[in-house]
């Protein structure tokens, strides 16, 4: 073996690389039962911080038989001066650490440089990414690594359909951090009922990964995947430390065996009971909770000790509105083997007259080729096509429906125009969700954008396509956020005596019957549809 293999994970700044190393090491040092200054010399982390600059140096020797390192981790800004053969994975934690053709091809040539062992047969590089944000940079991947053809989505400059570009407004927020006053202090915590509700957990799983390869290929993996737990005593111990050291912000805990205070501590057995009972009503058998079952438990006595007072909120103060031509819009690529697993591309029955040559040639060849499931390319009457771009690509069968339906004659008939929005760069929302305990601070681009002039008035209808029970708790909150925006927006153009007006609906295919109805006969300009994925997102009624 020529040294050991090497992975390289890469983060988006020192910060994550610190925690990233931190969690690994703690890791290695549990699943491989060894000491952590043995795993510590395992891996490397390269940085430009001060603390990491001797590290650089190190990177000459991580090739050599005998040097021990098998991971090294590092950060996107730091790509110059390496030149390591052994990586044969590489680990982009997060989409930011691998969002662009630079930092692409920098890293993928840490990989894709050979040890003179392995020359033949020529070994692969790993590439991991995750589901949630694979497709946003696979794009990027294909064109730098030029693994097969690809068709290119462009704004027309000439031609009939240009007539079909549209002006639309977004508007940005300023945020202004204001000091609020938090609810007035709770005097006594009931705990009376004697359990907290957990979730029914397992402490390994058998999972089986699909992978696809850059050339298409999909294969699949077992992964044993073990995850962190704690025994009940060391959680109960965990809640005692906080007791002991923190100051309570209520001034009675009760529980079912009495009530308790900073100075009268229950002791350890009713907090084990309290824990076992929570355990055995989800089924829970043995000594050990996972993670997030620990975090539950400690959430609940946390309320006791968590110290309220006053707390910062970013108050968003709106902007005005700000144009964007349709006809602006930058180009989108993709590569041709996507179009066996889901993709769609979209042409006019003219377009012989409209692309370039090679774009041309390209389509021509996807359109011959028997090979690709029918799914893979569609032709639409070139009256019916009623968008500027040349061709339009799908990347999943909610969104080809979509399409589908908006080239049919009855439904082109009601419509003045639409665009379909590129994944990023074209028209963002801004919205925050809490993922477990955490606040994130994420946008996105709408799908859709459809212009219906009536009575006068030029409506644009957003729509954010999604699979049907897709009611996840992003995506409540999205349609939260993006409903609010529009409404601002709305506002804004009223006062600016602008004459558009913005119409926001998420969408799943068990609802285009009935979108599509109310798009022919007017009543989605009226504001009364509501689609069945929105109502999902919204139990309360009240979006």
């Amino acid at each position: 073996i020529y040294g050991w293999t090497l992975t390289i994970l890469i983060t988006n700044d020192i910060t994550n690389a610190k925690r990233l190393r931190e969690n690994l090491v703690e890791f290695l040092a549990r699943k491989e039962s060894h000491p952590k200054e043995e795993v510590e010399r395992k891996v490397l982390i390269v940085t430009s911080a001060q603390e990491h600059k001797a590290n650089v140096a190190k990177l000459k020797d991580v090739d050599d038989k005998d040097d021990l390192t098998e991971w090294i981790v590092s950060v996107s800004m730091l790509t110059e001066g390496w030149d390591v053969k052994n990586v044969f994975q590489i680990v982009p934690w997060k989409d930011r650490a691998f969002n662009s053709k630079l930092l692409i091809a920098q890293v993928l040539g840490r990989g894709l440089r050979i040890p003179p062992e392995y020359q033949s047969p020529q070994p692969r590089v790993k590439v991991f990414n995750h589901d949630a944000w694979s497709r946003n940079i696979k794009g990027l991947v294909d064109e730098i690594l030029e693994v097969e053809m690809k068709l290119t989505s462009s704004v027309l400059k000439e031609g009939e359909r240009t007539k079909y570009n549209f002006a639309l407004y977004n508007i940005n927020y300023d945020k202004d951090p204001q000091e609020k006053e938090a609810k007035k202090d709770t005097e006594v915590f009931d705990y009376t009922k004697g359990y907290i509700k957990l979730i029914s957990q397992i402490e390994d799983e058998d999972k089986n990964t699909e992978y696809t390869s850059l050339a298409g290929e999909v294969y699949s993996k077992n992964t044993l995947i073990e995850y962190n737990t704690y025994t009940v005593d060391e959680v109960v111990n965990k809640i005692y430390e906080e007791f002991k050291t923190r100051e309570w912000e209520g001034r009675i805990l009760r529980l079912p065996e009495g009530e308790y205070t900073k100075n009268d501590l229950p002791p350890k057995d009713v907090l084990k009971k309290i824990i076992r009972t929570s355990m055995d009503m989800v089924g829970t058998k043995g000594d050990r909770l996972v993670e997030k079952n620990r975090q539950k438990i400690l959430q609940a006595f946390g309320t006791l000790l968590r110290k309220k007072g006053k707390t910062i909120v970013n108050v968003r103060n709106v902007n005005e509105p700000v144009a964007i031509a349709t006809g602006e819009m930058d180009r989108e690529t993709i590569a041709v083997g996507n179009l066996r697993h889901n993709s769609t591309v979209f042409y006019a029955d003219n377009f012989e007259n409209e692309l370039s040559e090679e774009i041309r040639d390209i389509l021509k060849d996807v359109v011959n080729d028997e090979s690709l499931p029918k799914s893979a390319e569609k032709e639409i009457n070139q009256y019916l096509f009623k968008t500027s771009l040349d061709i339009v690509f799908t990347k999943a069968e909610p969104e080809r429906k979509f399409v589908e339906q908006l080239c049919r004659k009855e439904n082109a008939e009601k419509i003045d125009a639409w665009i379909k929005s590129r994944d990023r760069g074209f028209y963002k929302v801004e919205y925050s969700w809490r993922k477990r305990e955490h606040p994130q601070q994420e946008e996105f681009n709408p799908d859709f954008f459809i212009k219906i002039h009536r009575d006068g008035i030029d409506y644009v209808v957003v729509v954010e396509i999604k699979a049907d029970n897709d009611d996840s708790d992003e995506n409540k909150a999205k349609l939260r956020w993006t409903k609010q925006h529009f409404n601002d927006l709305n506002n804004e153009l009223e006062e600016a005596g602008t004459n558009q007006k913005y119409i926001f609906h998420f969408l799943s295919p068990n609802s285009y019957s009935e979108f599509f109805e109310y798009l022919r006969d007017g009543r989605l300009l009226k504001g009364t549809f509501r689609s069945d994925i929105e109502d999902k997102l919204d139990l309360n009624g009240k979006q």
